[in-house]
């Protein structure tokens, strides 16, 4: 008796639904930990002080931007207004709603890859997305790249849902085509390059036969309707395309797009990661190499395993298509940017960060397949999981221990400290005053105690003695002149503004911060006489 008790409580612990999810638990708390624990430790830099600017401006303005020409994310932005009427208008409560959204993408990685490849390989997964430095890096930026991956990937587990045989209710599927269509057109005032989601939506659709065939008057509707939301975009993004040109993007070959965009997912945006201590760039590119190399190798041998020991031929066929479709979710976003950036050129990374889940559950497929072919598979699983886990964290480290952003935070405090009320201060690049007017009023400050002026634009090849004539013009009205200077280069390559405040006027003080020099002047009384 005590014996038949003893072990239906082991069965019962077995199947206790706290001890199946206790590992998914446990590696969303890291999620958490790690996109949370240095929220703050960098400043907002201009496309974040961007995010609240327009989220605040009137909502008339907002609205105008869903059809307003070149305008990216009016929808993030009418979000953020509600989240910041919430939380409060600081850096903490702009970075705190990405890190929602980047535990949520971590956990949608988690039901994504169980429905497609099982427990096993979805666990690896959810466990790469939660430590993928590039998706702490974007769950910690007040930007639209964390919401709109999880959107996208919420869209795709609707459409599995909505493809799945023998759903429980008649109207379950519709209710899943329902939230794929809301969630994807959602989508596509979050980014506007979202509409890339489609082909691989559709990819999947076939990769779901033949359960699919049976849903195809649903995935039909649901097609029809999305063209609605998208043609205000369609309206002003044809012709723009039509016209072609550059807007600010540098042109990338095929094969660094994909060299970029792998080194991203696997090493972050620091260029040290994973060699973390000083050694030569050869060395950290030939150790990228080597990673990437045994995790194409891992993806590849998960892609060939990926139909062993399937129970039947349907499911071996099903398995076979959704790794198939998982590598089109990988690639095919990116081979779409290219083909766009022939005619304009477009790409940066993290405009399809939403493919970085793809390319974790095929690593998360080799390994898990990999840990079924013995003793000797299980030892190489071990030890390629604990290889990418290490790169991984030491890409988060690195994002951490050598910040990036221009720390426009500290070089307001310092010229408020120091400044004085009718001091000018000329801002070059010229947007960096919308931060300092930010930060002044983190800071409880008004910036209209100075005089704001902008920096004329020198590229173009403005002779030095028109910078001359000008600076004279636009600082004539103060004795005390600051130069505030982040990303110069963007607005003044040849330095002439600067090079002009050393030789015009008298250099008082001047001090360096990341990514920001701020320095102050007095002019001469002739030359104010003058």
């Amino acid at each position: 008796m005590i014996v038949s008790l003893q072990v239906r409580r082991l069965k019962w612990r077995r199947v206790s639904p706290l001890d199946a999810r206790a590992p998914t638990i446990v590696l969303l708390f890291v999620a958490f930990v790690l996109r949370s624990i240095n929220l703050t430790g960098e400043s907002l830099w201009r496309d974040e002080v961007d995010s609240v600017r327009f989220a605040l401006e009137p909502l008339g303005d907002i609205f105008s931007r869903f059809t307003a020409t070149g305008f990216n994310g009016p929808l993030y932005h009418l979000i953020l207004r509600g989240w910041l009427a919430l939380a409060g208008v600081n850096d903490f409560a702009l970075r705190y709603l990405s890190v929602v959204c980047g535990v949520v993408l971590v956990a949608l990685t988690y039901v994504l890859g169980r429905r497609m490849f099982g427990a096993r390989a979805a666990l690896i997964a959810s466990w790469l997305a939660a430590v993928a430095p590039v998706l702490v890096w974007y769950s910690g930026e007040g930007k639209m790249y964390s919401l709109q991956p999880m959107l996208l990937a919420l869209a795709l587990y609707a459409l599995l849902r909505a493809t799945a045989s023998s759903p429980r209710h008649k109207c379950q599927p519709f209710v899943w085509w329902g939230t794929f269509t809301v969630v994807t057109s959602l989508s596509f005032y979050i980014h506007v390059l979202s509409p890339l989601f489609l082909p691989v939506a559709m990819l999947f659709f076939v990769a779901r036969r033949p359960t699919s065939r049976q849903q195809w008057v649903g995935g039909a509707i649901a097609l029809a309707l999305l063209t609605l939301p998208y043609v205000p975009l369609l309206a002003w993004q044809a012709p723009v395309l039509m016209r072609g040109g550059s807007i600010g993007h540098h042109f990338y070959p095929l094969n660094q797009i994909f060299w970029t965009l792998a080194s991203h997912w696997l090493f972050g945006v620091d260029g040290r990661a994973p060699l973390l201590w000083p050694v030569p760039d050869t060395s950290v590119l030939l150790v990228r190499q080597v990673v990437l190399v045994f995790s194409l190798a891992l993806i590849v041998f998960g892609l060939l395993t990926t139909v062993r020991g399937a129970k039947s031929a349907a499911v071996a066929v099903e398995s076979l298509s959704m790794s198939v479709a998982t590598l089109g979710w990988m690639i095919l976003p990116a081979l779409l940017i290219f083909v766009i950036s022939l005619r304009m050129p477009l790409f940066l990374p993290r405009y399809v960060l939403w493919s970085a889940p793809a390319f974790y559950l095929l690593v998360g497929l080799g390994l898990d397949r990999l840990f079924a072919e013995g003793r000797v598979g299980r030892v190489a699983a071990r030890a390629g999981f604990a290889l990418v886990s290490a790169v991984s964290l030491a890409g988060v480290v690195a994002q951490i221990a050598f910040p990036i952003r221009p720390d426009l935070r500290s070089a307001v405090a310092y010229v408020l400290q120091h400044g004085r009320p009718g001091d000018m201060i000329v801002f070059q690049i010229p947007y960096a005053q919308h931060s300092f007017a930010y930060y002044a009023g983190r800071f409880g400050a008004s910036p209209t105690q100075f005089q704001l002026v902008e920096a004329p634009f020198t590229n173009y090849g403005m002779p030095p003695e028109d910078v001359a004539r000008t600076m004279a013009a636009l600082v004539a009205p103060a004795s005390r002149v600051w130069l505030f200077e982040t990303e110069a280069a963007m607005w003044d390559r040849r330095g002439l503004v600067r090079s002009w405040f050393d030789e015009a006027l008298r250099l008082l003080d001047r001090k360096a911060f990341r990514g920001v020099e701020v320095g102050l002047y007095r002019q001469a009384r002739s030359s104010r006489a003058g």
